[in-house]
């Protein structure tokens, strides 16, 4: 039986063999110095290679696995993960570690002052990339912005798909268990949600660093992306119009 803790991390991966072990240790050294109960876990989405054999061998404390076949894509994974974690606050991040660790600070304070969902933005002021992107996926980015505020009706945000993002258990339950996007678009769907259902959602500035062995292929997953907007605004048509942008309330824990 999983015992409960206070923070869950969730760290979907693919065919990630080369990059993990270095997150993985330095994910449990900073998780390590913190004060809080932490347990991370790793979902492997259908591996090729030896994710999962590569975790089963780590000496990590409070790492966990779960393991499927065959491939079924990132919102999947994360989904899997984020209703599997055990935490009172959980999160997800990516396998590449792209956002900076120090992230984790200001997150958790905006959480513990009220907020429900806290998401890391490379795009707000105060926040700091290292490396770039390629030129063209900082205009795809652009493109894409203006799509998902068309289809989606996901707007107010300054970056919705950073691979940072912390809630409290509730508002995780109340999100994951309603969504159905597998893939990339679902960081869209996931606010898409909050919005409808009124949670409150605080943006933070990250300190960011492109990773070239990036997953996304522009010109092969534009398509699904479209239809994933479409069916993110049409599957939730029975959702009330809420506001999740509503100021916090007082601290309370």
């Amino acid at each position: 039986m999983v015992q409960p803790v206070d923070l869950s991390i969730v760290i979907p991966a693919y065919n990630e063999e080369r990059r993990l072990g270095p997150t993985l240790r330095a994910l449990a050294a900073a998780l390590a110095e913190r004060p809080e109960r932490s347990e991370i876990l790793v979902v492997d989405d259908g591996s090729r290679d030896r994710t999962a054999a590569l975790v089963r061998s780590l000496r990590v404390p409070g790492l966990r696995l779960i393991s499927y076949r065959p491939n079924r894509g990132k919102g999947y994974a994360v989904r899997t993960g984020m209703l599997s974690a055990s935490g009172a606050i959980v999160g997800f991040m990516d396998a590449d570690l792209s956002t900076d660790l120090a992230a984790l600070d200001l997150a958790l304070r905006e959480l513990r002052a009220g907020w429900d969902i806290v998401i890391g933005s490379r795009a707000m002021a105060g926040a700091q990339i290292v490396v770039r992107q390629p030129r063209y996926r900082e205009l795809a980015t652009r493109v894409f912005n203006l799509l998902q505020h068309a289809l989606a009706g996901v707007r107010g945000y300054a970056d919705t798909q950073c691979g940072f993002k912390l809630m409290t258990a509730a508002a995780a339950q109340a999100v994951f268990s309603r969504a159905q996007i597998d893939g990339f678009m679902f960081d869209v769907e996931l606010l898409f949600l909050a919005q409808r259902l009124g949670l409150r959602v605080r943006e933070i500035p990250v300190q960011w660093r492109n990773d070239p062995a990036s997953r996304l292929r522009i010109v092969r997953d534009t398509l699904r992306m479209f239809r994933d907007l479409v069916r993110i605004r049409w599957s939730a048509r029975h959702l009330p119009s809420g506001n999740g942008r509503r100021p916090a309330p007082p601290a309370a824990w």
